[in-house]
C-alpha cells in the first residue's frame, strides 16, 4: 500500500481527491524508489446533531458537501503522521472539537464522530481487511453508537444465530463472516428484552468485501425526529 511523491503534502492529497481505489492502485508499483506507504482513512459523523458540519485534517477540509448526521467521508490515501483533526460549523473556521492523532503507515482506520455537546468525541479504531481473495463470503462487523442506548444484538433478519451480542455504548466488534446475498436484511435488538429496535433493509452482500454498521441515533426520540435511533451500513472501497 504506497502513495508516490507527487503528493507533496496532506493539501494536494484531499485536493487532488486520492481515493482508496487510486492510494492502493500503488501498491503494484513496489519497485518505485519514490514510493512511500500510505496510511487510508475514513470518517463517519455518528454525532445526532442537526447542524451542518466541516471535517478538517491536517488543516484541510475533508468534505465537499456538509458533513452531516449519518455522514460517511470514504476512505482516503495520504502520507502517514500526526494530524489535528477537528469539526468546525459549516464554512467557519473555529473548531467545536479537535483531537491529535498519528495515522500509521500501511494501515486503514475509521474515525467515527460520536455523541453530542460536552460528550462530543472521536473514536478512530483500525480496521483489518485483510480476508483471502478467494473467501465466497462477505464480512460484516458492528458498532453501538447510539449515546442513550442499553447494549445491543445485531442479527441476520431470519437467521437462526446472533451475530454480535452485548455491544455496550461504543463497542466495536471485529469482522465476522457472513453468507453473500442479494437481498440481506439485519435487525438490531435489545440485549436484555431481545426485542428488535431497528431494521436495515435488504442489502447487497458481496464476497470478498467488507461491510460496517453502526447504530446511532436516540432511542427516545420519536419516529418523526431525524436524530431517532436507526442505524446505518456502508462497505469498504475495494482493495
Amino acid at each position: 500500500m504506497e502513495i508516490s511523491n507527487n503528493l507533496k503534502n496532506i493539501s494536494k492529497a484531499f485536493i487532488a481527491a486520492v481515493t482508496i481505489s487510486v492510494a492502493l492502485s500503488a501498491c503494484s508499483k513496489r519497485n518505485d524508489p519514490q514510493s512511500v506507504p500510505a496510511t487510508v482513512v475514513s470518517v463517519v459523523n455518528a454525532s445526532p446533531n442537526v447542524k451542518e458540519l466541516d471535517f478538517i485534517i491536517g488543516g484541510q477540509r475533508w468534505n465537499t458537501d456538509p458533513f452531516k448526521f449519518g455522514t460517511t467521508l470514504d476512505y482516503v490515501g495520504f502520507y502517514p503522521g500526526a494530524f489535528r483533526i477537528g469539526i468546525v460549523e459549516r464554512g467557519k473556521n473555529t473548531y467545536l472539537l479537535s483531537k491529535d492523532l498519528v495515522y500509521q503507515a500501511s494501515k486503514y482506520y475509521s474515525t467515527f464522530l460520536i455523541d453530542t455537546g460536552t460528550n462530543r468525541s472521536f473514536l478512530t479504531v483500525i480496521d483489518n481487511l485483510d480476508s483471502p481473495a478467494t473467501s465466497t463470503k462477505a464480512r460484516v462487523r458492528f458498532l453501538n453508537l447510539s449515546p442513550d442506548a442499553s447494549p445491543l444484538i445485531l442479527a441476520v433478519k431470519g437467521g437462526t444465530t446472533d451475530l454480535f451480542t452485548n455491544k455496550a455504548y461504543k463497542a466495536v466488534s471485529a469482522f465476522t463472516e457472513v453468507e453473500a446475498g442479494d437481498n440481506v436484511a439485519f435487525e438490531i435488538k435489545d440485549n436484555a428484552t431481545k426485542a428488535v429496535l431497528t431494521t436495515v433493509p435488504g442489502t447487497k452482500l458481496e464476497q470478498g468485501k467488507y461491510y460496517t454498521i453502526y447504530a446511532k441515533g436516540y432511542k427516545d426520540k420519536s419516529d418523526t425526529d431525524p436524530l431517532k435511533f436507526g442505524a446505518n451500513i456502508y462497505i469498504a472501497k475495494n482493495k
